[in-house]
């Protein structure tokens, strides 16, 4: 029977020690390469979602004639509308005020492209400024004093 040497032996333990530290290497390569893939899917359902929770409300109005009259009465003349119609008003606001700020956060992650945050503050920012009603709104729900990002 032939015995191993120990030379032998050496030589076959550095060639596995060799072939672990390659199997790790390429491991940790891999498990970069699924992190990044992760990154990107994760980012691209943030920016879906963040279209579809600003896209919402404006899907009500288009989709409901009354709904669209109402809230424009509500913007331009808010004290025309009965109790009942201004609930119903502030709670379509506190929808769109919602958006705009998870726009706002998910744009300081970095999870939604700069471009989406800059519209869309834009138009909020715009709406604020010009409608009677969202003024009333943000100060009836202490909103526009409460959030940062919103002009007072």
């Amino acid at each position: 029977m032939r015995t191993i040497q120990k030379t032998t032996l050496e030589y076959w333990a550095l060639i596995a020690e060799i072939a672990g530290a390659i199997a790790i290497v390429v491991s940790v390569i891999y498990l970069g390469v699924q992190i990044r893939a992760n990154t990107k899917v994760l980012r691209s359902q943030a920016h879906y979602n963040a279209l579809s929770l600003a896209q919402w409300p404006f899907e009500m109005a288009i989709a409901d004639q009354g709904l669209a009259d109402l809230i424009e009465t509500s913007y331009a003349s808010p004290e025309k509308l009965s109790d009942g119609q201004w609930f119903r008003c502030g709670n379509y606001l506190f929808m769109q005020f919602n958006s705009w700020e998870y726009l706002y956060y998910q744009n300081r992650n970095g999870s939604i492209p700069n471009q989406l945050w800059v519209g869309a503050d834009a138009y909020f920012k715009q709406l604020v400024e010009t409608k009677p009603g969202l003024r009333r709104f943000g100060r009836s729900t202490n909103t526009l004093s409460t959030i940062r990002f919103v002009p007072t």
